[in-house]
C-alpha cells in the first residue's frame, strides 16, 4: 500500500472512531506511519482529504444504484415503484455493514452529521444531487399522482428511514430480542420496500399544506 492509500485508510479509521473535528493533520500522519507533509502534497489540506474518501465510497455506490436502476428497466419498460426503490436502497444497505457490524464509513457519517452538518450537506450535495435528481425523476414517473413536491418529501424521509436503518440497528434488535435485525439485508428490504411504497402512493398532500411561515423558513435553513 503506498502512502496515498495509507493516509486514506489512516484517515478513515480515525474518523470513524473520534468524529473528524477531533482528528488532526499529525494524528493522521501518525497513523499511517508517513510525513504529515504528504496530507498537503496528495489532498492540500484535511477537508481535502475528507472530501477524497467520501467520494471514494460513494462512487460505487451510485454506480450500483444506476446498473440496478437500468437492469430493472428491461426492454424499454420503466422499473415499478418497488424495484425504483430497491435500486435506490439495496446498495445503501449492502455497504453500510462489514465483519464486525457497523462499516468504518458508516460511523463516519453519523459522526460528521452530528458535529458538522454543514460539511456533509457540502459533501452530499456534490456527491449526490446528480443521482438524487435522476432518482426523484424515476419516481414522478412511478407516481403520476404526486406533484414534484410531493415526491421530494417523501424522498427526504425515505432518506431518513435508510440513514437510521443503517446507522442505529441495536434499537430494534435488542427490542425484538434479535429477531429483527436489520444488518441482515435481505429480511430488511422485504420490510422496508413495501413500508416506503405505501407512503409513496399515499394520497398527495401538497394543496393540503399550510403556508410556511417566515420564522420556520428561517429555522428550516440552519
Amino acid at each position: 500500500m503506498d502512502s496515498r492509500e495509507r493516509l486514506l485508510a489512516a484517515a478513515l479509521h480515525l474518523f470513524a472512531a473520534r468524529g473528524v473535528d477531533r482528528v488532526s493533520v499529525r494524528d493522521i500522519a501518525s497513523e499511517a506511519g508517513v510525513n504529515s507533509a504528504l496530507v498537503g502534497y496528495y489532498f492540500r489540506s484535511k477537508d481535502g482529504l475528507l472530501s477524497q474518501l467520501y467520494r471514494r465510497h460513494c462512487e460505487p455506490l451510485n454506480a450500483e444504484r444506476m446498473r440496478l436502476l437500468k437492469s430493472f428497466g428491461r426492454g424499454g419498460a420503466a422499473p415499478s415503484l418497488e424495484k425504483v426503490l430497491e435500486a435506490f436502497i439495496r446498495p445503501a444497505l449492502a455497504i453500510t455493514t462489514d465483519a464486525s457490524g457497523l462499516s468504518e464509513f458508516t460511523r463516519l457519517r453519523a459522526l460528521l452529521a452530528a458535529e458538522n452538518a454543514a460539511a456533509l450537506d457540502a459533501l452530499v450535495a456534490a456527491n449526490f444531487d446528480h443521482s438524487t435528481t435522476i432518482f426523484v425523476s424515476a419516481l414522478e414517473h412511478c407516481l403520476p399522482h404526486l406533484s414534484h413536491e410531493d415526491v421530494l418529501w417523501r424522498f427526504h424521509f425515505t432518506l431518513g428511514t435508510i440513514n437510521y436503518t443503517a446507522t442505529g440497528p441495536n434499537v430494534i434488535s435488542r427490542f425484538s430480542e434479535g429477531r429483527c435485525d436489520p444488518l441482515r439485508v435481505e429480511n430488511t428490504l422485504q420490510e422496508l420496500i413495501p413500508f416506503l411504497a405505501a407512503g409513496f402512493r399515499a394520497p398527495k398532500t401538497a394543496g393540503l399544506r399550510a403556508p410556511a411561515h417566515k420564522a420556520q423558513t428561517s429555522m428550516m435553513a440552519n
